[in-house]
């Protein structure tokens, strides 16, 4: 099967789905307009005005969503009713926005820079703990998360890429000439390399003093770029369910359960940008201007290659601190048939050409010798 058929075939599949099914919700279909835009960047120009966007943002949350959803014991753990045990503007801080924690002589700065479908929840606990330790500690929440699953409808990459943008520059403002981290989980993680890239093509832009990633996303499924043609399908009337991948019920209060096609797109599309650049870089002789990267990532993962964060990001650059932590699992042979994808080649693999040198570390510079 050709590469058109199989986009044919899969296109065919959800509209099919699209056809069944339990009606949208609310936070289906909501439009939220005052969601942060590249295009919005003649008005937005700074990361206070950020946040008093993402202000009036979530007011435009309880008008749109908030007030078409029941309440009462049918509702006691949907997300989006007012009051029920699920409801995140019911617990203080509400962690689905933009969170600050400063410090009086901060040793440094740190940005977070959460998943797709999540919420600036996710890393929260890295900023209590580092923030104990003296670091001002700024987590972002990116355009389109942390209000309803729609907004990922049209969520761009580039804006989340601009609203990384601004939220570094502002922690440079803050603690003066003292270093600044970048700590990205997934999507975020990807965010942080391309805000990487660019300070190395722009000299205006200030290089993060390190990248801490984990589960990068550098490579993911090709099945994700078919956004467009479902997109499509989705405007015709009755069939707004095939914008979506998966529609669940909505009951964690800080992360979206049902996802749309758009997100795997542009989650696809910025890992190709970054993944391009990074080769480039690495061809032109620059790569050593990239900071210290250290990885965390599981051998296990159904979402993004670990290969790819191998061959795409590491083994790419040169030996100047990069560090790979790599979870694998305990397993016997009889209990390897269980494996989707069995991650024993992989970790087999690293630690071999890492015994060639004798240091974990070493192993990105043996595996580009190959």
């Amino acid at each position: 099967m050709n590469t058109q058929t199989s986009a044919l075939v899969a296109v065919a599949a959800l509209f099919l789905s699209a056809c069944g099914g339990q009606p949208l919700e609310p936070w289906h279909t909501a439009k939220l307009t005052t969601e942060y835009t590249v295009k919005k960047s003649a008005e937005i120009q700074s990361f206070a005005d950020y946040l008093s966007l993402e202000e009036r943002l979530f007011d435009e949350l309880k008008t749109d969503v908030y007030a078409k959803v029941g309440t009462g014991p049918k509702y006691a753990i949907v997300r989006y009713s007012s009051g029920s045990a699920a409801d995140p503007s019911t617990h203080e801080p509400n962690w689905n926005r933009t969170f600050e924690m400063s410090a009086a002589a901060p040793r440094g700065g740190i940005l977070l820079l959460h998943g797709l479908t999540d919420s600036p929840y996710t890393l929260h606990d890295f900023g209590e703990d580092l923030n104990e330790e003296g670091y001002w500690i700024v987590g972002l929440r990116l355009p389109g998360h942390g209000t309803a699953p729609s907004a990922l409808k049209t969520a761009r990459w580039q804006d989340m890429a601009a609203a990384v943008q601004m939220a570094f520059d502002y922690l440079r403002e803050k603690i003066g000439d003292q270093p600044v981290h970048i700590i990205g989980y997934s999507t975020g993680a990807t965010l942080a390399l391309d805000l990487a890239l660019n300070s190395i093509d722009d000299n205006a832009i200030r290089t993060p003093a390190s990248l801490i990633l984990i589960s990068p996303a550098i490579g993911v499924s090709a099945a994700a770029a078919l956004a467009r043609p479902t997109a499509a399908v989705s405007r015709v009337p009755g069939l707004g369910r095939a914008a979506w991948t998966q529609i669940t019920p909505e009951f964690d209060p800080y992360k979206y359960n049902s996802f749309p096609t758009n997100a795997g797109a542009q989650v696809h599309n910025l890992t190709r940008s970054v993944s391009s650049r990074i080769g480039r870089l690495a061809t032109a002789g620059k790569a050593n201007a990239m900071p210290p990267i250290l990885v965390f990532k599981s051998a296990v993962d159904a979402t993004v290659t670990t290969n790819a964060v191998v061959d795409r990001l590491l083994g790419r650059l040169p030996d100047n601190g990069n560090e790979l932590i790599l979870f694998d699992i305990n397993r016997a042979a009889w209990t390897s048939v269980l494996l989707v994808s069995d991650p024993a080649p992989l970790t087999n693999r690293l630690v071999s050409v890492a015994s060639c040198y004798g240091q974990p570390r070493s192993c990105f510079r043996c595996l580009r010798s190959q």
